[in-house]
């Protein structure tokens, strides 16, 4: 598949932000991580349409907490991850699903075949030609009128900064990456040149008030 799967280290540590709050990795600097966590989940959900009966595809599943809901919601879900561990940690978390090891530059999925996707968590990790081939496969795969949900993040120097020290430098201080925050018109953008149409933007935060980061709601033309 080519490029190196990130997370393969971090999928505990990941699904532990969900289920415990991860603190033995962020607490210090961050507070409580699960609820902010699992509050980007639920904005997530709650902007998607009705999920009952729909195909979804969701880019970058890793321990698969989102699949979880939208299978409870009626959805057939199928979960792509670059990271054999984060996809055996899927497994675990939601027994029977569909799950696929994949890399999101090069998307395993037929044509029309999908009502909603999602990508979250994978934008800022990708150069600004990745996003726009992830977005152009996510049209060709998405029905016409299908919803492409995706996430960017803003810029916050304190995160660009600790993603970025060298590997010598120890958990929670250090965190992976490197990833790159994108402009809400670069996003807009990208995805208007890809034939999407961009229904909403809503945009996250931290410690209440400090940006976080965008989730767009976009729609493939009919």
């Amino acid at each position: 598949m080519g490029r190196n799967p990130l997370f393969d280290g971090e999928a505990k540590r990941w699904e532990g932000l969900y289920l415990r709050g991860g603190g033995e990795r962020w607490g210090i600097f961050q507070g409580n991580v699960r609820a902010r966590t699992v509050a980007r989940m639920e904005l997530c959900l709650s902007l998607l349409p009705p999920v009952n009966g729909k195909d979804a595809i969701e880019l970058g599943c890793g321990p698969g907490f989102y699949g979880a809901r939208l299978i409870a919601a009626g959805a057939r879900w199928t979960g792509l991850d670059l990271s054999s561990a984060m996809l055996a940690a899927c497994r675990g978390n939601v027994p029977g699903a569909r799950v696929v090891r994949g890399d999101v530059l090069a998307l395993p999925f037929r044509p029309d075949t999908c009502d909603i996707m999602l990508c979250v968590g994978v934008l800022s990790y990708l150069s600004r030609s990745g996003i726009a081939r992830l977005f152009a496969q996510a049209r060709g795969i998405l029905r016409p009128g299908g919803v492409l949900m995706t996430q960017s993040l803003v810029f916050d120097p304190f995160t660009w900064v600790r993603c970025r020290l060298p590997r010598a430098v120890p958990r929670p201080i250090r965190i992976p990456g490197p990833f790159t925050p994108r402009t809400r018109a670069t996003v807009t953008h990208l995805l208007g040149e890809s034939g999407f149409t961009v229904r909403r933007v809503a945009r996250y935060r931290k410690y209440a008030v400090v940006p976080a980061g965008d989730i767009y709601i976009a729609e493939r033309a009919r």
